[in-house]
């Protein structure tokens, strides 16, 4: 084998192993529809009927997380105050976001699929669905 066909195939060998090496070490997740590990919503004050499943990130770090949320037709969740800004992003149903205790319809913003909000750090609010309603939240670090 002359020199050069014996470096060719080197190379290729080192560059074959090095891909298969990346391919090892992926950071890559994947969770499908079927496979989202949905838990019920427990908390003080918020009605049966509502789930919630962190796809990314630790209930107790509240850094770099995505949350995933789903609410039966017609939930409403109740008032209330988030504390830390994230985006979210309406995934299936609609999601109506009230800011005025009494639920009036003119401070309402009605967002449908496909909608992204970001923000709802401070201001106090109410959530509810119309449809089954399932959106994403994601909170970056600060």
């Amino acid at each position: 084998m002359s020199v050069l066909r014996f470096s060719r195939a080197l190379f290729a060998l080192v560059m074959f192993g090095a891909s298969v090496s990346r391919a090892a070490t992926a950071q890559t997740t994947y969770i499908l529809p079927r496979d989202v590990p949905w838990k019920p919503i427990v908390e003080k004050g918020v009605p049966p009927g509502a789930f919630s499943a962190f796809l990314r990130g630790k209930a107790s770090d509240k850094c770099d997380e995505l949350i995933r949320y789903k609410f039966p037709s017609g939930f409403v969740y109740p008032w209330h105050v988030n504390h830390v800004s994230g985006i979210y992003t309406i995934v299936q149903g609609t999601l109506v976001i009230g800011f005025d205790a009494r639920h009036r319809a003119s401070a309402e913003k009605t967002l449908p699929a496909g909608s992204v909000m970001q923000g709802l750090a401070t201001e106090p609010h109410y959530g509810r669905a119309l449809g089954e309603t399932i959106f994403d939240f994601y909170g970056p670090c600060s």
